[in-house]
């Protein structure tokens, strides 16, 4: 996945280590889900910054069919956007 990181809603804060396990937003949904995001060739990602990354997460089974490349969900602290990823290739 490609994933960055806000530059207003991470500001004075030094981004996000490698191994970090955000909330995941399903868009159009009310629930999140849960997943860790190891970023690659770099161990931290500042704010208004994107990189790529393998994220390993618990998917309910019936959101499986979006996660095509192009799909894009949030990034989150509790209920703060914190940035996006967007499926590059399955």
């Amino acid at each position: 996945v490609e994933i960055g990181l806000h530059e207003s809603c991470m500001q004075g804060r030094p981004g996000y280590r490698s191994g970090v396990r955000p909330n995941h937003w399903m868009p159009g949904k009310d629930y999140t889900f849960m997943g860790q995001v190891d970023f690659i060739g770099r161990d931290l990602l500042s704010p208004g910054e994107c990189c790529e990354a393998i994220v390993k997460c618990i998917i309910p089974v019936q959101d499986l069919g979006l996660f095509e490349p192009g799909f894009i969900w949030q990034i989150c602290e509790a209920n703060r956007i914190m940035g996006y990823a967007k499926v590059l290739s399955c």
